[in-house]
């Protein structure tokens, strides 16, 4: 796969797709509890649903504090909650770290150094389906943590068993089942209207949240699609395989405007 700068539609969506819970049962550090992905019973580590090494870019580059968008009203604000919460098991922990976030966060962080380099039409080698399956796991663990940063987003029992599904395939078959795309964050609002410059906007991160593609019809709800950002990166995953509607939204970010005023311009790239 080759991730390029070049400038794409962003997907239609139609409303924030809410049901029952698939969560685990709120957890303290200390306690035992079963692993949300292998199922056995112990303690469970410290898990990051987006990796942690994102969180740390950001941190780093604000003095401990990144550009946060809030739930509901309010205005942009500065956080440095990074939604740790017991989630994995040990062993689950490392093999998530080691298959997922690591070629993902290398990934996005080359591509981040080569668009500082060269420009948004930069490109960058890397394996489609192991980008994929990095992202579906994620996504899944968004789903799944009972982390604050994560609390409004929640699946319908049938989406969940979809996204268990998808992250436990082999990482060349991801991509049949899946649509992911991954967009630059610019702001081009200036600054003397209250935009951001481009040094932060490495920092920015937002709270993840799920749509359905399609209208509720006959009470059901169609395919879902989550979103949620990377150290100036927004990433989109639908599950399952959908061809790209167009959509044309697009506007910068002012801080201090409420949530409901803001939209996040997402500049470029697919992988497909």
């Amino acid at each position: 796969m080759m991730i390029s700068a070049d400038i794409v539609d962003s997907f239609e969506v139609s409303g924030t797709y809410i049901n029952s819970s698939m969560k685990n049962i709120s957890k303290s550090p200390d306690m035992c509890a079963f692993c949300a992905y292998c199922s056995s019973y112990g303690k469970l580590s410290m898990s990051h649903a987006i990796p942690k090494a994102a969180f740390k870019t950001m941190l780093r580059a604000g003095s401990g504090k990144a550009i946060g968008i809030p739930k509901g009203d309010g205005d942009v604000h500065l956080t440095s909650d990074t939604g740790e919460a017991p989630l994995l098991c040990e062993k689950c922990e490392n093999d998530f770290n080691r298959n997922f976030d690591g070629p993902l966060t290398n990934a996005l962080k080359v591509l981040e150094n080569e668009i500082k380099r060269q420009g948004l039409r930069t490109t960058i080698d890397f394996p489609a389906n192991q980008m994929a399956h990095a992202v579906g796991s994620v996504a899944w663990r968004i789903a799944r943590s009972d982390a604050l940063m994560f609390s409004e987003v929640v699946l319908s029992s049938k989406h969940m068993e979809e996204l268990d599904a998808l992250i436990r395939l082999p990482s060349d078959e991801v991509l049949k089942h899946c649509t992911v795309r991954i967009g630059r964050l610019i702001d081009k609002t200036p600054r003397k209207s209250g935009g951001f410059g481009d040094e932060w906007m490495g920092q920015f991160m937002k709270g993840p949240e799920v749509f359905s593609t399609q209208k509720k019809r006959n009470g059901k709800f169609g395919h879902f699609m989550m979103d949620w950002t990377m150290f100036g990166f927004i990433v989109h995953i639908i599950v399952p395989r959908l061809p790209y509607p167009k959509s044309k939204n697009s506007e910068g970010l002012n801080a201090g405007r409420p949530r409901s005023e803001q939209f996040p311009l997402i500049c470029w790239n697919i992988l497909q």
